[in-house]
């Protein structure tokens, strides 16, 4: 990596490079103009934090980042973690592009930043990417307007050269179900697709019938063609037509109230970038080579840092290891045990060694461990993963249900798109009988999650707690929602006692034709501890309905079943 490094910060972005720092703040200034200009169109924000950038010179600064296999199959990424979203671009493999290098890739990056960042809302593939594709093209004539909805430069040899994607198998389309060569197709289609959508036909204003629809569950031909009340045949024939034709673009002006930005590069250290980066690819889980690798390269030539060393520690955490963690941290002079990145290093890894013991973790510990996420927050409440470990903390010690589901809420707000903070909430919802909520937050969930064991436990919940006012559905099977489906059946004394841990680990015990209400509910106690022990689950079981009245919700409301 080049030692000469700098930062560029406006009050939306802030770009850490190793390449020419000029280049780098015309392209500060372009963001924060296409930021404007979106952000206007789109009625949407998803700033709440500075997106970071690492705007890498050449391919082998890339490279010691995401390493070689990567480094080759792509010029850039975006990742959203529980301590931010984080842009990567290699300014190298764009320097031919018009205007500006990385211009059109960071203006796609930011609409998924503007359309993801703070909302678990799920876009079919295709959408996702020719909604990201049309806007990437924005151009800024310089008389305060802007315009949109040219054919991106990666596109334009796909649309003269390939055949479209068949429209069936574009819509059905995943990240998952597709090759390269399909994935540069996806790609291509879907900004065709869009770019009709939104410029030449009158079904603009119907696209939110289909993300809600898609986002419930429907077919995705089905949820578009019922959207736009087009036969599949009539929407393939505008498809297709959009290879053959030209392409008009939008036009608009900017805010009145919008002033350009002006950033001035600053040095920065190397130590500072070596372990900013280092940072990164921890909490985006970068295989541990690539760390070891930069590591190595710090200590080599001088950019080594006592920060370094506190991510390695986290990096440490994170395996598991933590002995070794403890030495490392150790090595830090104590004036800087004050420092932001030593607290939070220091809290994960009292927290992650207590939770370890399990039910043998220390309670005073816990509650230490509490107290330094509540520091942290207040010196900066926008980092996810600390209201997370502040949720796990107060859950451990026996606070109230409500108490730690508020900050389970922080938490998932920052960052809807972490699996854990997700999987966690939803169950807690589910366990609340919050219809609508509990919809919101699982259904997308359902859409990220390959698994089939998760995959039927979100589903067997979504059935028995149905939105809209729908009727619960039966679900067969030994999961959450097939026991509530099966208990809701019985009648007489009943009762229902369950224990659920922010691992996701559950324990039920349920009992019904019993003599009495007290007795269904020691006896479905005794039943739910015994899977608890079983099953390792750390919190106590407690009862959770009685009869058909749920007693053990957030609130204790009362609801029924």
């Amino acid at each position: 990596m080049n030692a000469n490094w700098y930062q560029v910060e406006t009050p939306h972005f802030r770009i850490v490079t190793n390449g020419r720092p000029a280049m780098v703040r015309d392209l500060a200034r372009d963001l924060e103009r296409f930021r404007a200009a979106t952000s206007q169109v789109l009625r949407v924000h998803g700033d709440r934090q500075q997106l970071t950038v690492f705007a890498l010179a050449n391919r082998s600064s890339y490279a010691g980042i995401v390493g070689e296999e990567q480094a080759r199959q792509t010029g850039g990424m975006f990742n959203h973690t529980s301590y931010g979203s984080f842009a990567l671009v290699n300014l190298e493999r764009y320097r031919f592009m018009r205007e500006h290098p990385a211009r059109e890739f960071l203006f796609h990056e930011y609409t998924h930043f503007l359309t993801y960042g703070s909302s678990p809302v799920q876009f079919p593939y295709w959408y996702s990417e020719g909604f990201a594709e049309f806007f990437s093209t924005a151009e800024f004539p310089g008389d305060g307007s802007y315009m949109f909805g040219a054919i991106p430069v990666d596109r334009a040899s796909s649309l003269i050269h390939d055949r479209p994607m068949p429209l069936e198998d574009l819509l059905r389309a995943t990240p998952a179900t597709v090759d390269k060569k399909q994935r540069l197709k996806v790609y291509a289609g879907g900004w065709m697709l869009t770019h009709w959508l939104i410029m030449s036909s009158d079904k603009g204003g119907k696209i939110g019938d289909y993300i809600d629809a898609y986002n419930r569950g429907a077919d995705p031909v089905d949820a578009l063609t019922n959207a736009l009340d087009m036969p599949l045949e009539d929407l393939e024939r505008a498809y297709l037509q959009q290879a053959e034709g030209r392409f008009p673009k939008g036009k608009g002006r900017l805010p009145d109230d919008y002033r350009p930005a002006d950033p001035q590069p600053r040095p920065m250290s190397q130590q500072r970038a070596v372990a900013e980066i280092a940072r990164y690819m921890v909490m985006s889980g970068r295989k541990s080579e690539s760390l070891e690798e930069l590591v190595q390269y710090a200590r080599a030539g001088g950019a080594d840092s006592h920060e370094l060393t506190s991510v390695m520690a986290v990096a440490e955490t994170g395996t598991g290891a933590f002995e070794r963690a403890e030495e490392i941290l150790a090595t830090i002079p104590a004036d800087l045990h004050g420092e932001f990145w030593y607290r939070s290093a220091e809290a994960w890894l009292w927290l992650r060694r207590e939770l370890q013991k399990g039910t043998e973790s220390d309670p005073k510990q816990v509650a230490a461990v509490r107290d330094k996420f509540v520091s942290l927050i207040n010196d900066n409440d926008e980092v996810a993963a600390h209201w997370y470990g502040l949720a796990i903390a107060m859950q451990k010690l026996g606070h109230l249900r409500g108490e730690y589901l508020e900050m389970l809420e922080q938490a998932y707000q920052r960052a809807p798109r972490e699996g854990e903070i997700a999987w966690w909430y939803a169950h807690e919802l589910y366990l609340d009988r919050d219809a609508e909520s509990f919809a919101f937050v699982a259904r997308p969930l359902l859409m990220q999650t390959s698994g089939q064991e998760f995959r039927e436990q979100l589903q067997s919940m979504l059935a028995d707690l149905p939105a809209d006012g729908a009727p619960p559905m039966r679900w067969a099977g030994d999961t959450l929602g097939g026991t509530f489906s099966k208990y809701r059946d019985h009648s007489a004394y009943k009762a229902l006692a369950l224990a659920f841990d922010y691992r996701g680990a559950c324990a039920l015990g349920y009992i019904y034709g019993s003599p009495d209400q007290d007795t269904a509910n020691e006896r479905a106690l005794a039943e739910c501890e015994s899977q608890r022990v079983e099953f390792d689950v750390e919190t106590p079981c407690r009862v959770y309905a009685e009869g058909d009245r749920v007693v053990g919700g957030a609130d204790a409301s009362g609801r029924r079943l």
